[in-house]
């Protein structure tokens, strides 16, 4: 039974067993997380705690921005090559997005140094405080993860991607075990979260360079080449599908600041934990809407339209299943997961929790939409769905937020997710009637 799942080649198969090794990187993080994140809001209280996400959050946002992901780029361009054999043509692709990755990551740093004042200015930070933002800035800015990303999952090693993405949970948790028994401090937490990332980024391209040194003396062999990408395909897949991540982000981490801006750190607070526990939903879906964009790549590249149709339409009543039983969860346990984590000052982001929660799952069921247009080359279909939903999120906080608060932010968040889903399905139509095919003519082996 454990050969014929190891060895199967059906395409779904191929993505749970590809999602079982996210899914161990994501079990480990979920679990770990809730320790930290119990340590976090019961030592720093919920206007420190506020305060904390509020930090994370700009930060994240800022990288977003500026630091430009480059890993579905690998993986888009990349797979082809490996296909066809063309190692030369594929590290060159890699070395390219390394140095798009790492400018975007400078001027990351040079925006943050400008913009520090400003936030200091308006949340009153101490410098010893200022300075941990910056150097944690400086770290999750100049370290080039999704690179290394790309790379491996190109290369079909979720094993690899795994490991380095677990490192992040266990260092977070164990920097915040280490504070909880010395002296816990806003600081202490940004050093925390900054050398997680730092040793995430070393371990990725450890993992990396192991097969770099395996695969040193490959030959392209390729009868028949692969065209390579024009330079107006690569930026177009590029900036779009950086435009569609950049808008998930500012849905989960500017929405946030937003609310400590204008409500207060308290509501901020109370708002990113009931975020951060619906968004261990969401990271079930990256689990498997990662894996699942390249094997839809897989079967693009190889011309198997059929296979990539019943793919989707499989994948997709997975994930609508899936979605309704943790909804369900969500309703029975909610409660409970709030107070055994964060204590009972914390209750009050219950029903925020089943606003957010809710627009989770909602985008749960519809998880291969996204991956479906970007494999199929249609990055900017899946551009205009993120953009049309951030536009009704930003109008609904605008008239919302004003009157029900951190309430009316949920709501927002919610009716966007709905309004986005619709786009999706509507945009993905005629990938899924007649996907693009985009690679060589070299027959699947």
């Amino acid at each position: 039974m454990f050969n014929r799942w190891s060895r199967s080649e059906d395409s779904l198969v191929r993505v749970f067993r590809n999602s079982s090794w996210l899914f161990s990187a994501k079990g480990i993080g979920a679990i770990l997380s809730i320790f930290y994140l119990a340590i976090l809001t019961r030592t720093l209280g919920v206007a420190g705690f506020g305060e904390f996400m509020v930090i994370v959050g700009a930060v994240q946002v800022l990288a977003a921005i500026l630091k430009l992901q480059t890993w579905q780029t690998v993986v888009q361009f990349g797979v082809p090559y490996l296909l066809a054999g063309q190692y030369r043509n594929f590290r060159k692709l890699s070395l390219q997005n390394f140095w798009v990755e790492s400018i975007g990551g400078i001027a990351a740093c040079a925006a943050l140094w400008l913009l520090l004042p400003l936030g200091a200015s308006q949340f009153g930070w101490t410098k010893p405080v200022e300075q941990s933002i910056m150097g944690y800035g400086l770290i999750v800015f100049l370290s080039i993860r999704s690179t290394p990303i790309g790379i491996l999952r190109a290369q079909d090693r979720f094993g690899g991607n795994a490991f380095g993405d677990a490192i992040i949970p266990i260092v977070r948790f164990a920097g915040a075990s280490v504070l909880l028994l010395s002296t816990a401090s806003m600081t202490g937490f940004l050093i925390v979260w900054g050398l997680s990332e730092f040793v995430s980024f070393v371990v990725m391209w450890l993992m990396v360079w192991r097969r770099h040194e395996n695969d040193r003396s490959a030959l392209d062999i390729s009868a028949d080449p692969v065209t390579p990408p024009t330079r107006r395909e690569y930026l177009t897949f590029l900036l779009s599908t950086n435009l569609a991540y950049l808008i998930s982000v500012v849905r989960e981490r500017l929405v946030v600041v937003i609310v400590g801006f204008f409500v207060g750190v308290s509501a901020a607070g109370l708002f990113r934990l009931a975020d951060q526990l619906a968004n261990s939903l969401n990271r079930l879906s990256e689990v498997f809407a990662r894996p699942l964009f390249a094997e839809l790549s897989r079967l693009i590249a190889h011309g198997r339209s059929r296979d990539l149709r019943a793919l989707f339409w499989r994948s997709l009543k997975v994930s609508a299943i899936s979605g309704g039983v943790l909804f369900i969860g969500l309703i029975l346990f909610g409660k409970y997961i709030i107070a055994l984590i964060s204590g009972p000052d914390y209750l009050a982001a219950f029903p925020i929790l089943l606003l957010l929660g809710a627009a989770t799952i909602i985008s749960l069921a519809g998880l291969g939409l996204e991956p479906l247009l970007q494999a199929a080359g249609r990055a900017q279909h899946a551009l205009i769905a993120r953009v049309s939903g951030l536009a009704a999120l930003g109008l609904l906080m605008v008239i919302l937020l004003p009157r029900f608060g951190i309430i009316g932010a949920g709501w927002a968040m919610l009716v966007s997710a709905i309004l986005t889903a619709i786009i999706l399905f509507a945009l993905s139509r005629a990938a899924i009637i007649k996907p693009r095919q985009r690679v060589s003519k070299t027959p699947m082996a």
